[in-house]
C-alpha cells in the first residue's frame, strides 16, 4: 500500500527479540535499530524502543562508558569484555558515543546513565581536543577489522551535541 510505514508491517518489537537469545546482541546494532524505528515513526514509549534502551543501559560499564569489539560481529553475541584490551576499563569512546546517540534519540529517561556516559567522554578527551584511538571500530563482511581513525573524534562530538540538545542543562546537575 502506497505510503504505508514498512516497519509497522514487520512488527518492530521482533527486531530486538534476538537479544534474548544472543543473536542480535550488539549494542551498535541495537542502537542503529532504535534510531531507525524512531525515524520510521515508532513511539518513544513503544515496547521495542523501551527494550532497546533497557539493553543498552544494561551494558553500561561502571566507569560510565560502553564497550564491545569487532568479535560481536562474527560471534553474533555482545562482546561484553571486548574493549578491555583496547579501551579504558572495558569502555571505548566510539562505543560510548554510539550508545549515547541511540539513548538520546530515544529520549531515554535514565538521565543519570546519560550523564555518566557524557562524563566518561569528557574525561577521555585528550588535551589536544582529540579522543584516543582504541582498537578496531568497524568490520567489513564479519571478518575484516577496520580502524576508522575519524570515528574517535566525529562520534563523541556528535553524541555530546545530541545529548546537550536532548537533555540540556539537566546534564550539569549532580544527583
Amino acid at each position: 500500500q502506497k505510503g504505508r510505514n514498512p516497519f509497522r508491517m514487520h512488527q518492530p518489537h521482533l527486531i530486538f527479540t534476538g537479544m534474548d537469545h544472543g543473536h542480535v546482541a550488539s549494542a551498535t546494532v541495537a542502537g542503529l535499530g532504535l534510531k531507525a524505528l524512531i525515524k520510521a515513526g515508532e513511539s518513544h514509549n513503544s515496547p521495542a524502543i523501551k527494550k532497546c534502551c533497557q539493553f543498552l543501559l544494561s551494558q553500561q560499564r561502571p566507569n560510565g562508558g560502553w564497550g564491545e569489539d569487532f568479535t560481536s560481529c562474527y560471534d553474533k553475541d555482545y562482546a561484553k569484555n571486548g574493549m578491555e584490551s583496547y579501551g579504558d576499563e572495558g569502555s571505548g569512546v566510539v562505543n560510548t558515543a554510539w550508545a549515547l546517540m541511540a539513548l538520546s534519540a530515544a529520549k531515554c529517561s535514565d538521565v543519570d546513565a546519560i550523564r555518566r556516559g557524557v562524563h566518561y567522554l569528557m574525561k577521555r578527551q585528550l588535551d589536544c581536543g582529540d579522543w584516543p584511538q582504541e582498537g578496531i571500530s568497524g568490520v567489513f563482511n564479519r571478518a575484516c577489522g577496520i580502524t576508522y581513525t575519524a570515528y574517535r573524534n566525529v562520534f563523541p562530538i556528535w553524541a555530546l551535541g545530541r545529548c546537550v540538545a536532548t537533555y540540556g542543562s539537566i546534564l550539569d546537575e549532580d544527583r
